[in-house]
């Protein structure tokens, strides 16, 4: 499956590739031989990089594992750290080996989230080839399939953990009073707009 790979911390990879802990610490810290690290400072090494320390030769890379968390509101901002550990257990747990860690304050209807666009423009490109998310609301609050059909026709997997709890209720409410604000604003538009023409018609 993409993006899975086995998972090791500093002193199992050390027992791995026959080296202590200390010198690979050292090696992360210098540039080295850098380790991976999860959202929260935690860092490992992957089956890959041990081939590589084996002299065993490694898989050219295909695209990045990119893992992104939204929440909707800026009131929701100290929320985030519960998605983001979430999807970092989940990682560590189903061996996903995650380069780069995104996170977003906006609404699941706003297609111009700065972070959203960016992953976006990434896939068409083919620099990211994995893309786990929580729920399938996160990227956005519709036209999911469109947006996986869209990672695919590129290259790319989106994976859907499907972690209920990380898909607040209240962000459904908040978007589809969104979705009726839009609606009553261009009805009153359209009411105004025809009163402009029978005004025009009756002075006419």
């Amino acid at each position: 499956m993409l993006g899975m790979d086995r998972i090791y911390r500093i002193p199992q990879f050390g027992a791995r590739v026959g080296r202590s802990a200390h010198p690979l610490r050292v090696m992360d810290r210098n540039g080295t031989f850098p380790a991976r690290g999860t959202a929260t400072g935690q860092r490992y090494h992957t089956e890959a990089d041990a081939r590589r320390s084996l002299g065993g030769g490694d898989v050219a890379p295909q695209g990045l594992t990119v893992v992104c968390c939204r929440m909707s509101g800026r009131g929701q901002r100290d929320d985030l750290k519960r998605p983001v550990s979430a999807m970092e257990a989940y990682g560590l747990g189903a061996g996903v080996a995650v380069d780069e860690w995104r996170s977003e304050i906006g609404g699941g209807l706003d297609f111009k989230r700065k972070v959203f666009l960016s992953l976006r423009e990434r896939i068409g490109k083919r620099e990211i080839a994995h893309l786990p998310v929580a729920h399938k609301d996160r990227p956005t609050r519709f036209g999911f399939d469109w947006f996986g059909h869209f990672a695919t026709q590129h290259g790319g997997t989106i994976t859907v953990v499907n972690q209920e709890s990380l898909s607040p209720q209240e962000e459904m409410v908040e978007d589809w009073m969104a979705v009726v604000h839009a609606f009553s604003c261009r009805l009153y538009g359209l009411r105004a707009y025809r009163k402009l023409i029978r005004d025009a018609a009756h002075h006419g």
